[in-house]
């Protein structure tokens, strides 16, 4: 009877592992996209395609989508709370277009815009640079993170 009820037990175990793995193959083959990604070469639009390149799974050479962005950023001088430091607001801009490779057509273009984000106001000219520095990057992955949002909603409607 001991026995029995182990491979009960034991059945019941593989059972549910082969049904969560069935449901797990089939979420990642919902987001692979096959798009090929374009971007300036400056540091901040590399970094851009590499954490678009993260989202979209991209791996294979068939490419469907061309997707063509480029990143900037605006700087402006706001007061703090206060009113006394003067500090830095970011934003950041992605302006996109997805162009279907086989006939050249732009299936959607656009531009995306950042909230802003402050840098702390300090004397160091070496810590300023250093804190638009990282809000940049910040921006970057915030953006890439809303980009393929987009991306992938019009991509699931296409197909």
């Amino acid at each position: 009877m001991f026995i029995f009820k182990k491979l009960i037990f034991l059945y019941i175990i593989i059972l549910i592992n082969g049904c969560t793995l069935s449901t797990f193959e089939k979420e990642q083959n919902i987001n692979k996209f096959s798009i090929e990604i374009n971007t300036p070469n400056d540091k901040y639009n590399v970094y851009f395609k590499e954490n678009l390149k993260r989202y979209f799974h991209i791996r294979d050479n068939k490419t469907k989508f061309i997707l063509k962005t480029n990143i900037t950023f605006g700087s402006t001088e706001t007061l703090s709370v206060s009113g006394q430091d003067i500090l830095k607001s970011t934003k950041g801009k992605v302006d996109y277009e997805l162009i279907n490779k086989n006939t050249n057509i732009i299936v959607k273009s656009g531009s995306i815009n950042t909230f802003p984000a402050l840098s702390s106001s300090s004397n160091s000219f070496y810590t300023q640079e250093k804190s638009i520095e990282f809000i940049k990057e910040r921006l970057t992955k915030s953006s890439a993170k809303s980009l393929y949002s987009r991306i992938a909603i019009i991509l699931r409607r296409l197909s």
